[in-house]
Protein backbone atom coordinates (compact mmCIF):
# COMPACT_ATOMS: atom_id res chain seq x y z
CA UNK A 1 0.00 0.00 0.00
CA UNK A 2 1.76 3.24 -0.93
CA UNK A 3 1.04 6.35 1.73
CA UNK A 4 -1.58 7.81 -0.37
CA UNK A 5 -3.84 4.97 -0.63
CA UNK A 6 -3.02 4.88 3.15
CA UNK A 7 -3.73 8.76 4.16
CA UNK A 8 -6.88 8.44 1.07
CA UNK A 9 -8.46 5.33 2.56
CA UNK A 10 -10.05 7.50 5.11
CA UNK A 11 -10.36 10.74 2.53
CA UNK A 12 -12.07 9.00 0.51
CA UNK A 13 -14.65 7.38 3.04
CA UNK A 14 -15.81 10.83 4.40
CA UNK A 15 -16.16 12.40 0.79
CA UNK A 16 -18.11 9.37 -0.10
CA UNK A 17 -20.19 9.92 2.96
CA UNK A 18 -20.44 13.77 1.71
CA UNK A 19 -21.73 12.82 -1.60
CA UNK A 20 -24.05 10.31 -0.13
CA UNK A 21 -25.72 13.50 2.10
CA UNK A 22 -26.57 15.88 -0.61
CA UNK A 23 -27.85 13.07 -3.07
CA UNK A 24 -29.98 11.55 -0.31
CA UNK A 25 -31.39 14.93 0.42
CA UNK A 26 -31.90 15.47 -2.65
CA UNK A 27 -33.80 12.19 -3.26
CA UNK A 28 -35.96 12.22 0.03
CA UNK A 29 -36.82 16.77 -1.81
CA UNK A 30 -37.72 14.50 -5.18
CA UNK A 31 -40.23 12.01 -3.44
CA UNK A 32 -41.84 15.47 -1.81
CA UNK A 33 -41.95 17.47 -4.85
CA UNK A 34 -45.35 19.12 -4.98
CA UNK A 35 -45.62 19.46 -1.04
CA UNK A 36 -42.97 21.45 -0.39
CA UNK A 37 -41.74 24.65 -2.73
CA UNK A 38 -37.87 23.44 -3.76
CA UNK A 39 -36.71 27.09 -4.98
CA UNK A 40 -33.41 26.89 -6.52
CA UNK A 41 -30.93 28.14 -4.16
CA UNK A 42 -30.94 24.44 -2.31
CA UNK A 43 -30.19 22.57 -5.61
CA UNK A 44 -27.34 25.33 -6.16
CA UNK A 45 -26.13 24.64 -2.89
CA UNK A 46 -25.88 20.63 -3.05
CA UNK A 47 -24.62 21.29 -6.98
CA UNK A 48 -21.68 23.38 -5.77
CA UNK A 49 -20.89 21.43 -2.42
CA UNK A 50 -20.95 17.91 -5.01
CA UNK A 51 -18.48 19.85 -7.46
CA UNK A 52 -16.26 21.35 -4.81
CA UNK A 53 -15.66 18.25 -3.05
CA UNK A 54 -14.87 16.47 -6.37
CA UNK A 55 -12.48 18.81 -7.31
CA UNK A 56 -10.92 18.65 -4.08
CA UNK A 57 -10.86 14.49 -4.60
CA UNK A 58 -9.11 15.20 -7.99
CA UNK A 59 -6.29 17.53 -6.48
CA UNK A 60 -5.59 14.71 -4.32
CA UNK A 61 -4.97 12.68 -6.72
CA UNK A 62 -3.18 15.09 -8.85
CA UNK A 63 -0.40 15.42 -5.68
CA UNK A 64 -0.87 11.87 -4.75
CA UNK A 65 3.22 11.41 -5.02
CA UNK A 66 3.99 14.28 -2.81
CA UNK A 67 1.10 13.07 0.07
CA UNK A 68 3.51 11.43 3.28
CA UNK A 69 1.95 9.52 5.39
CA UNK A 70 1.66 10.90 8.90
CA UNK A 71 -0.20 11.71 12.03
CA UNK A 72 -0.45 15.73 11.09
CA UNK A 73 -1.51 14.62 7.37
CA UNK A 74 -4.62 12.27 8.75
CA UNK A 75 -5.32 15.05 11.16
CA UNK A 76 -5.47 17.90 8.37
CA UNK A 77 -7.31 15.52 5.61
CA UNK A 78 -9.83 14.66 8.80
CA UNK A 79 -10.12 18.29 9.35
CA UNK A 80 -11.27 19.27 5.92
CA UNK A 81 -13.33 15.88 4.91
CA UNK A 82 -15.34 16.62 8.28
CA UNK A 83 -16.14 19.84 7.85
CA UNK A 84 -17.03 18.93 3.65
CA UNK A 85 -19.02 16.20 5.24
CA UNK A 86 -20.64 18.94 7.73
CA UNK A 87 -21.77 21.32 4.73
CA UNK A 88 -22.48 18.39 2.47
CA UNK A 89 -25.22 17.32 5.73
CA UNK A 90 -26.47 21.02 6.01
CA UNK A 91 -27.31 21.63 2.16
CA UNK A 92 -31.02 19.48 2.50
CA UNK A 93 -33.34 20.07 5.98
CA UNK A 94 -33.19 16.38 7.73
CA UNK A 95 -37.26 16.62 7.73
CA UNK A 96 -38.37 18.27 4.23
CA UNK A 97 -41.75 18.14 4.67
CA UNK A 98 -40.96 20.47 8.03
CA UNK A 99 -39.77 23.41 5.34
CA UNK A 100 -42.50 24.13 3.14
CA UNK A 101 -39.84 26.46 1.01
CA UNK A 102 -36.30 25.31 0.18
CA UNK A 103 -35.26 29.24 -0.12
CA UNK A 104 -35.60 29.69 3.48
CA UNK A 105 -33.63 26.52 4.22
CA UNK A 106 -31.11 27.87 2.56
CA UNK A 107 -31.24 31.36 3.82
CA UNK A 108 -30.93 29.94 7.24
CA UNK A 109 -28.31 27.71 6.26
CA UNK A 110 -26.27 28.84 4.12
CA UNK A 111 -23.33 30.02 5.86
CA UNK A 112 -22.66 26.45 7.77
CA UNK A 113 -22.53 25.21 4.17
CA UNK A 114 -20.88 27.64 2.30
CA UNK A 115 -18.85 28.40 5.25
CA UNK A 116 -17.61 24.85 5.54
CA UNK A 117 -16.75 24.72 2.08
CA UNK A 118 -14.73 27.98 2.33
CA UNK A 119 -12.84 26.96 5.48
CA UNK A 120 -12.44 23.21 3.70
CA UNK A 121 -10.75 25.32 0.52
CA UNK A 122 -8.84 27.38 2.83
CA UNK A 123 -6.94 24.64 4.49
CA UNK A 124 -6.64 22.17 1.36
CA UNK A 125 -4.98 25.40 -0.61
CA UNK A 126 -2.84 25.71 2.29
CA UNK A 127 -1.58 22.50 1.97
CA UNK A 128 -1.43 22.30 -1.38
CA UNK A 129 1.12 25.21 -1.43
CA UNK A 130 2.82 23.86 0.75
CA UNK A 131 3.15 21.11 -1.25
CA UNK A 132 4.41 22.62 -4.64
CA UNK A 133 7.59 24.01 -5.57
CA UNK A 134 7.99 28.01 -5.75
CA UNK A 135 7.95 27.58 -9.58
CA UNK A 136 4.67 26.10 -9.69
CA UNK A 137 3.57 29.76 -7.79
CA UNK A 138 2.16 31.45 -11.17
CA UNK A 139 -0.51 34.68 -11.44
CA UNK A 140 -2.98 32.09 -12.96
CA UNK A 141 -3.15 29.87 -9.69
CA UNK A 142 -3.01 33.01 -7.69
CA UNK A 143 -5.87 34.72 -9.31
CA UNK A 144 -8.48 31.66 -10.06
CA UNK A 145 -7.41 30.06 -5.93
CA UNK A 146 -7.75 33.57 -4.55
CA UNK A 147 -11.10 34.53 -7.09
CA UNK A 148 -12.74 31.23 -5.75
CA UNK A 149 -12.45 31.58 -2.23
CA UNK A 150 -13.23 35.11 -2.71
CA UNK A 151 -16.62 34.44 -3.96
CA UNK A 152 -17.16 31.00 -1.67
CA UNK A 153 -16.63 33.43 1.15
CA UNK A 154 -18.93 36.23 -0.43
CA UNK A 155 -21.66 33.55 -0.98
CA UNK A 156 -21.50 32.72 2.43
CA UNK A 157 -22.16 36.50 4.01
CA UNK A 158 -24.32 38.19 1.05
CA UNK A 159 -27.87 38.35 2.24
CA UNK A 160 -30.06 38.77 -1.40
CA UNK A 161 -31.11 35.09 -2.31
CA UNK A 162 -30.19 35.99 -5.80
CA UNK A 163 -26.85 37.56 -5.05
CA UNK A 164 -26.15 33.87 -3.47
CA UNK A 165 -27.30 32.30 -7.04
CA UNK A 166 -25.16 34.34 -8.68
CA UNK A 167 -21.98 33.56 -7.22
CA UNK A 168 -22.80 30.06 -7.01
CA UNK A 169 -23.83 29.88 -10.49
CA UNK A 170 -20.60 31.61 -11.46
CA UNK A 171 -18.53 29.50 -9.24
CA UNK A 172 -20.18 26.01 -11.09
CA UNK A 173 -19.28 28.03 -14.08
CA UNK A 174 -15.94 28.18 -12.95
CA UNK A 175 -15.35 24.72 -12.21
CA UNK A 176 -16.86 24.05 -15.77
CA UNK A 177 -14.10 26.16 -17.26
CA UNK A 178 -11.71 24.63 -15.29
CA UNK A 179 -12.20 21.32 -16.11
CA UNK A 180 -12.20 22.30 -20.28
CA UNK A 181 -8.65 23.79 -19.78
CA UNK A 182 -6.46 20.15 -19.65
CA UNK A 183 -8.92 18.84 -22.60
CA UNK A 184 -8.10 22.44 -24.39
CA UNK A 185 -4.47 22.72 -23.39
CA UNK A 186 -4.92 26.03 -21.64
CA UNK A 187 -3.01 25.45 -18.27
Amino acid sequence: MSPFEFVFSLFGLLLGFSLVEVLSGLVKTVKLRGTVRIGWLVPLLGLFVMVDLTSFWSMAWQLREKIPANYAVLLLGLSITGLYYFAASMVFPDKPEDWPDFDKWAAAHKRQVMGGVFVSNLMATAAVFSLLPPVAFTPFLFITNGGLLAAMLASALVKPHWATGVLLAAMLAFYFWFSLLPVLNLN
